[in-house]
């Protein structure tokens, strides 16, 4: 009797083995059971697949936008990311229109796949909005079926409205910051010596400002290997800088002395700084404070 019920148990912890795991690399089953949920995960990774905008087509299709939705605010060259049945294809495209607000067409697009699209299956498509507007502009976006046979019965279409803004390209301009140089002053006698290097920054007027904030920075790896480094310390900041009468005022965070020593590596800071400024034609000499301080700062 009792190897009845051995086998018996056996039996059946068998099958139910068997039957857990079909249903855990079954999806279709799983995905009924909170339990399997919560064990394999698999439904969270259905879920995330299907995640984006639901919308409508004219004839009640499923369209899936995964990075985009009706009223967005997108930039010139965004990749619009989606999902829509294979039947929207022909030859791995359909078409899709940018319209004005008077209903014109301003700009059209091939939405691409690199999936099997001969499928009734969602299948993943992209496209950029390159559509070179000159300002920022609120647009339909049409998705529109593919149809080879020209039949009216065969159109689809899905419309959203967005706005596009149109990426300005920045102005530059360029600016000299200084540093010693292991080459250029080898035996490094004068420690007074800095010499300029280009650095091309966005356009400004604060242009005193730009320059020191480049200085702090620090020297670039191709700069390095030119010889060039830089004795400021890091993380110092420009707490205020005002020119009067030929005269640079500076004031600096502390970090620009923490650690300092040492009268060639305070004279070259010095020389850094009131080069970098004096590259401008109202700076002829250059005052640096340390959190106010004018004074005892930098001694080495």
């Amino acid at each position: 009797m009792k190897n009845i019920v051995l086998i018996l148990s056996i039996l059946i912890l068998s099958i139910l083995l068997v039957g857990t795991a079909y249903i855990l690399k079954n999806k279709d089953i799983c995905c009924k059971y909170q339990l399997c949920e919560q064990i394999t995960g698999m439904c969270d990774e259905d879920e995330q697949e299907e995640n984006g905008e639901e919308v409508l087509s004219e004839k009640g299709n499923k369209l899936v936008l995964e990075n985009i939705k009706d009223g967005d605010t997108v930039d010139e060259g965004f990749e619009v990311k989606g999902s829509v049945s294979g039947e929207w294809f022909f030859e791995g495209v359909f078409p899709v229109r940018v319209l004005n607000q008077q209903g014109e067409i301003v700009k059209s697009f091939s939405a691409t796949t690199q999936d099997d699209w001969m499928t009734e299956d969602l299948v993943k498509f992209s496209f950029k909005l390159d559509t070179q507007l000159e300002e920022e502009s609120i647009v339909v976006l049409r998705f529109e079926k593919a149809n080879p046979s020209g039949l009216e019965e065969n159109d689809d279409t899905v419309d959203i409205t967005v706005t596009i803004k149109p990426i300005k390209e920045i102005e530059t301009m360029k600016v000299k910051v200084f540093f010693p140089s292991t080459k250029l002053n080898p035996e490094m006698i004068d420690c007074s010596l800095v010499y300029p290097v280009t650095r091309e920054i966005e356009k400004t007027v604060a242009v005193g400002r730009a320059s020191l904030n480049e200085l702090f920075k620090g020297t670039t790896e191709d700069e390095e290997n030119d010889g060039y480094f830089s004795n400021i310390n890091d993380g110092v900041e420009i707490l205020s800088l005002s020119i009067s009468k030929g005269v640079a005022y500076v004031d600096l965070s502390n970090e620009l002395q923490e650690g300092v020593g040492g009268s060639c590596k305070v004279t070259s800071i010095r020389a850094q700084i009131t080069e970098t400024l004096k590259q401008f034609s109202t700076v002829d000499s250059v005052v640096i404070s340390i959190e106010g301080e004018s004074e005892d700062i930098l001694q080495p």
